[in-house]
């Protein structure tokens, strides 16, 4: 499955990664809210994982 954020930056759809982290971590918290996990949540979690180190590394 392709990242999350190689599809965003595919697109327009360009903001500031701490936005884009905020964003992804509201989303993963409503799954896992319902219980729910498939390779799209797991995706979300690398996806996650990768901001973060990108975050780190601006700093």
């Amino acid at each position: 499955m392709d990242s999350i954020i190689s599809m965003d930056e595919l697109t327009e759809f360009q903001e500031p990664l701490e936005t884009r982290l905020k964003r992804y971590k509201a989303c993963l918290y409503e799954f896992e809210k319902m219980q729910y996990t498939d390779t799209y949540i797991v995706q979300i979690r690398e996806d996650i994982a990768k901001l973060e180190q990108q975050i780190a590394l601006q700093e």
